[in-house]
């Protein structure tokens, strides 16, 4: 109880603290003195996001140790990931502005009736989000059921920036706990699944406090598998496609799925452990192809994470998650201390990838040759 408590404590102070990254040029209220020591400063936000990592990622250890060895119910996790929910949604963005652009190109669609796959948003004159948007001069980068489903919050933000950043923060905190309910569903309700998603302290940042939508994506991509489970084979094919349309990285899932339909439809027995192997591995094949269009961002974890939760066994790539995770949530912090993107910050962000990956397979391995 004492460290669930502690755990609540640091995310309010990372909550509170978040708003000292709020841009000046953006009109959002930020905390005025706050300011000062985070957005202007580097030396303090260093340390605050480091540490706060290092003890997220302590107590995420700490809390699957605990539920592995029977000492915490489903129910208890439930209780933790809702009061983490409720913490993290007043937070601001930290190391990602991605939902401005989900604002900026749903303003462009359905404020403006311009076409995101042609229209960018610094061609919108007068735009005030222009001051501080990142990616004003692309097109739409996802699909089209993402940019369709952002009607929902872009209309009930009412215009108003502020509103409209908590409409999409709250969507994608529905899209969140839909997506911890399917797998802990699918796992047959076991607790270790849902704490080894839901609490995991890059899903929980990527998705609570930054907005990313790539559990909008998974969501779909899991229900169209327990659809598929249950035979109702229209609704699977339905959810998986429009899984697609939201960002595309499911697409690699595909062989998986039919595969999978083919063995329902014909043979009636399908492994579904298997299933869940093949696409945590379809997931990670993505995944590590990601740096060939851009690069390896923290949120694209979220993808094999959601089928691994769901493995009985502990594997390699589990092993190799775990590293991951605590890995791509160090990405940002040589940023926060030069505010540069060249520089040393290139060799640090690759140390900080692929180092604690490399730790945890030699953990792994040592621990399971015995």
């Amino acid at each position: 109880m004492t460290v669930n408590i502690f755990y609540s404590i640091v995310l309010v102070l990372l909550t509170i603290l978040s708003w000292g990254f709020v841009d000046p040029h953006s009109g959002l209220p930020g905390i005025l003195w706050l300011q000062p020591v985070i957005y202007f400063q580097r030396i303090y936000p260093t340390i605050w996001y480091t540490g706060t990592i290092v003890i997220l990622f302590g107590w995420y250890f700490w809390i699957l140790a605990r539920v592995k060895k029977g000492f915490i119910s489903s129910k208890t996790i439930w209780a933790i990931v809702l009061a983490t929910v409720i913490i993290l949604f007043w937070s601001f963005p930290v190391t990602s502005n991605d939902v401005f652009n989900y604002i900026a190109t749903a303003k462009v669609t359905f404020l403006y009736k311009e076409n995101p796959y042609v229209v960018m948003p610094i061609e919108i004159p007068n735009e005030s989000m222009l001051t501080f948007l990142n990616a004003a001069n692309k097109t739409a980068l996802y699909g089209p059921a993402w940019i369709a489903l952002t009607s929902l919050p872009h209309y009930a933000g009412g215009g108003n920036l502020l509103l409209t950043l908590f409409t999409f923060k709250l969507f994608i905190v529905g899209w969140y706990v839909l997506l911890c309910y399917l797998i802990w569903r699918a796992s047959g309700k076991k607790a270790w699944s849902l704490a080894f998603f839901a609490l995991n302290p890059l899903v929980t940042l990527s998705t609570l406090v930054d907005a990313h939508n790539d559990v909008v994506m998974m969501a779909f991509a899991l229900g169209g598998f327990l659809a598929l489970k249950n035979k109702r084979y229209i609704v699977s094919i339905t959810l998986i496609v429009l899984s697609v349309l939201i960002k595309g990285a499911t697409l690699f899932l595909m062989p998986v799925f039919l595969w999978c339909l083919y063995q329902q439809w014909k043979t009636k027995n399908v492994t579904w452990q298997r299933v869940w192997y093949l696409a945590s591995a379809a997931m990670y094949f993505i995944f590590f192809l990601s740096p060939l269009r851009e690069e390896i961002y923290a949120w694209y974890l979220i993808w094999p994470l959601t089928f691994l939760s769901l493995l009985g066994k502990q594997t390699i790539l589990h092993a190799v998650s775990y590293g991951f995770s605590f890995g791509l949530m160090l990405r940002i912090v040589p940023f926060f201390y030069t505010r540069s993107w060249s520089g040393i910050t290139p060799m640090v962000k690759k140390i900080a990838t692929l180092l604690p990956p490399a730790v945890s397979m030699l953990i792994y391995e040592k621990t399971h040759s015995r």
